[in-house]
């Protein structure tokens, strides 16, 4: 597998992976915006619509049918979050030439995304009025739906509040109040307004030569405008010095949700790094961990417990179940947990547990074409180079 990174023009840039080691190809076509809370949902909304329909497949059964006659191909929208800075776009995965008798599929794919993303159906200028309507009423079932899901709902409402006031704290899909006066005009302009003026990453895994992707590429290039596509800014990060906060909010449910949020000032560009990942490891993330183990199993103080770090933001967040009546005991037990790796108490065992899951992780990564394609992008977004394999390499 070899890797490449190229800027096609001012802005516009491709992420090149060349492997023969899957039946499938991978592409994504990736707008950064800066992350904002009155331009989130919108851009959230633009790829969903853009799925609808477009010149010469005006419907969804349109696009199926297209997709079908690709040997079942797949096109899907993209909303993703890295740090402070949200990609908006479509991704395709199809199946590889050598294996389609002789017909050039990747061709025909990259035809078929360029459509999608720059002849989308149309009514009196603005996107179809029908298609912005049911794609807004389903985004916002979506958001209104986020407080079914409590694990992940506590850890949205502790981010929101840890980083009240900082880009972070919108939501991948943004807020619902936003879509209010969204229409298919508005809506065209927006989408307008980012194919102008976004930076582009553009994201390939597969056995076509670079010159072949280039070449297909070359025609999306024709349809975005000139201009300056200045650079997404950096995501803040920010280590205020505050007494610890303690938010209650009140629900019914059956099963507390008690969520920490700690500050870092250790990303992914920090030669810390890879150190903080076995850290987080070792506190928390997998069945060797110290939480898993000491609170969970041998305590049984939560129902999970388990720590992620934000390589983008240097925020460290903590989620567990817990019964209403051990919040405190399950507290002071997590926070002992941390004071344990702090004192150093970390014994040779438990850190090559932590080691093994890590490199497990990144193996299986570099098995999925979607992960690889997530990673880097998630390197560009980062100002960063080096792969999965790289990483690896600094925690063996």
């Amino acid at each position: 597998m070899t890797t490449e990174r190229m800027m096609l023009q001012p802005g516009v840039w491709l992420n090149y992976v060349h492997s023969d080691r899957f039946k499938t190809g991978c592409f994504s076509f990736n707008l950064l915006r800066p992350l904002a809370a009155d331009t989130a949902a919108p851009n959230a909304l633009i790829p969903t619509v853009l799925l609808r329909g477009c010149e010469g497949y005006p419907d969804i059964q349109a696009i199926s049918r297209r997709l079908d006659t690709l040997y079942g191909a797949t096109v899907g929208t993209l909303v993703r979050k890295k740090g402070e800075a949200q990609l908006v776009g479509l991704y395709a995965d199809f199946l590889e030439d050598r294996y389609s008798g002789g017909e050039k599929l990747f061709f025909e794919m990259m035809d078929f995304v360029r459509s999608l993303l720059f002849s989308p159906l149309e009514e009196n200028g603005g996107f179809v009025s029908e298609f912005v309507s049911s794609e807004r009423q389903n985004l916002l079932n979506t958001i209104a739906a986020r407080v079914n899901e409590k694990r992940a709902y506590a850890i949205h409402r502790l981010l929101s509040h840890m980083c009240r006031g900082e880009a972070y704290a919108v939501p991948r899909l943004g807020e619902a109040a936003t879509l209010d006066q969204v229409n298919g005009h508005s809506l065209k302009a927006r989408w307008d307004q980012l194919l102008a003026f976004s930076p582009v990453e553009i994201f390939y895994l597969g056995q076509q030569p670079k010159e072949a992707v280039c070449e297909a590429l070359s025609l999306f290039l024709l349809r975005l405008p000139d201009g300056e596509r200045p650079a997404v800014p950096a995501t803040k990060v920010l280590c205020p010095t505050r007494p610890v906060q303690y938010i209650q909010e009140e629900m019914d449910v059956t099963q507390g949700k008690l969520a920490l949020g700690l500050r870092t000032d250790i990303t992914a560009d920090d030669p810390r790094y890879p150190a903080m990942m076995l850290l987080n490891a070792v506190y928390g993330a997998g069945m060797t961990s110290k939480l898993f183990l000491k609170i969970r199993e041998e305590q049984s103080l939560c129902y999970y417990a388990n720590s992620s770090v934000d390589k983008f933001k240097g925020v460290m967040v903590v989620g567990s179940g817990i019964e209403f009546d051990q919040y405190q005991v399950a507290l002071d037990g997590i926070l002992g947990q941390l004071e344990a790796c702090k004192r150093g108490e970390i014994t040779d065992e438990e850190l090559e547990s932590a080691r093994r899951y890590l490199l497990s992780g990144l193996r299986t990564g570099c098995d999925s074409p979607g992960r690889l394609d997530d990673y880097a992008v998630g390197q560009a977004v980062a100002g960063r180079t080096g792969s999965m394999e790289d990483l690896a390499g600094q925690l063996a």
